[in-house]
């Protein structure tokens, strides 16, 4: 009866410690999936991101490409506006002429002057003794 006793007492701490162990092993299933699900959320959330991010980059990417065709458009309007000017100066003379011209030296005081942050500062600029000739009438230059 003794060995049945002890035997029943060893069964019983036996239960109760796999009782506890599945207890223990239960709560870190839990832990585990609770982290799993974390996860799941923040790799939805970075994958949202990334998808935000590549669809910015392509935007990005096709505003760069109309910019650059602009750019180019531009540039060769430029060469077109210089080339014209170029033509019109070798075919008319009174052009070449008139292109060649010295600016009235008031004029090239101001292009040589910096900017004026408002029109106060710019009167402060200008010469008191000397009046800045009328743009219809030449100089004799």
């Amino acid at each position: 009866m003794k060995a049945w006793l002890i035997a029943l007492v060893i069964a019983s701490l036996g239960l109760l410690w796999l009782v506890q162990q599945n207890h223990s092993l239960s709560a870190a299933l839990a832990q585990s999936r609770q982290l799993a699900h974390e996860q799941n959320d923040t790799i939805a959330q970075l994958k949202a991101q990334l998808s935000a991010t590549q669809t910015l980059a392509d935007k990005n990417q096709q505003a760069q490409v109309a910019l650059r065709l602009q750019l180019d458009a531009a540039s060769t309007h430029a060469v077109q506006r210089e080339q014209a000017i170029t033509r019109l100066v070798n075919e008319n003379d009174a052009f070449r002429r008139w292109y060649s011209t010295r600016l009235p030296d008031a004029v090239r005081r101001v292009h040589q002057r910096p900017a004026c942050p408002s029109a106060g500062h710019c009167l402060q600029q200008l010469p008191a003794g000397q009046p800045v000739p009328d743009a219809g009438k030449r100089t004799a230059n």
